[in-house]
């Protein structure tokens, strides 16, 4: 509509153009206004546009000047949500977070501290039993036989070694564990006193009392130049990963392959318990 109005307003001032152009307008002796302005005068009744309408913005500026707003509008609110991040941002600030992973870390230290501690307990009340299993034994009347506190004969400790031997490979561990204390407290420098502190050991790791067995394969250690100490540092490591206590079966494992080099049959199924865990 606006493009048909401009083009009849250059249509009629063409026209005037061509009508005019031969003489000069002459003044109005009534005092009237000039002929030149009631020629636009004519020319806006023409077009249909009113002195008010003259006045007014055009529909198109109306709407660039919406135009202008709304895009101020989405300037201002994009402004807006810039700052809110930025307070956020300034919220989750690293030092908080280094904060946060300090205190994780602490937490994590302590639950390892507790996990020590209970495994020493454990440990301890283990060795408790023993003790008290060993006086229990001392002052007992089995069936089996008693031996002296000292002055046992060689032979005799053979005979009662392996009649407590033949009692463990029987599945007798309580019977098998109190003569091999029996042989220990009757003489412990006999040759075979690191076998009969083993076969502690193993029986109570059969009867899974893995706690006893760790403490009874210990005191292996303390014989000297004994022919047990590979076994007894495998069956450490066993007790552990028996007691899904991975850390400490991997360490003793890994002394069993350091120590005993010689002992391949060993390292090789301490390693392959290694790779499982």
């Amino acid at each position: 509509m606006k493009t048909l109005q401009t083009f009849l307003m250059l249509l009629t001032l063409a026209w005037l153009y061509t009508g005019c152009a031969g003489s000069k307008p002459e003044a109005n002796t009534a005092g009237n206004t000039p002929a030149s302005e009631d020629d636009y005068g004519e020319i806006e009744q023409l077009l249909g546009i009113s002195p008010e309408d003259a006045n007014e913005p055009t529909s198109g500026q109306s709407d660039d000047d919406d135009l202008l707003r709304l895009l101020q509008e989405g300037s201002n609110e994009n402004t807006g949500n810039q700052d809110n991040n930025t307070a956020n941002n300034t919220q989750n600030n690293p030092p908080e977070q280094r904060r946060m992973n300090q205190l994780e870390s602490e937490v994590s230290n302590l639950q390892k501290e507790v996990r020590d501690k209970d495994r020493t307990i454990s440990n301890l009340k283990a060795q408790i039993k023993v003790m008290e299993e060993d006086d229990s034994n001392s002052s007992s009347s089995g069936s089996y036989l008693r031996l002296p506190q000292s002055g046992i004969s060689d032979a005799e400790y053979e005979r009662t070694y392996q009649d407590a031997y033949q009692m463990a490979q029987s599945r007798q561990f309580r019977d098998a564990i109190t003569v091999f204390e029996q042989l220990l407290a009757a003489n412990a420098s006999h040759s075979l006193a690191d076998n009969s502190q083993y076969w502690i050991g193993e029986s109570y790791f059969a009867l899974g009392d893995y706690r006893a067995a760790i403490v009874a394969f210990e005191k292996v250690f303390t014989h000297k130049n004994s022919n047990k100490n590979d076994y007894a540092q495998y069956k450490l490591g066993l007790c552990y990963y028996q007691l899904n206590e991975t850390g400490d079966a991997k360490r003793e494992f890994q002394k069993l392959i350091d120590n005993h080099p010689e002992s391949v049959a060993l390292i090789n199924k301490a390693e392959q318990y290694i790779a499982r865990m």
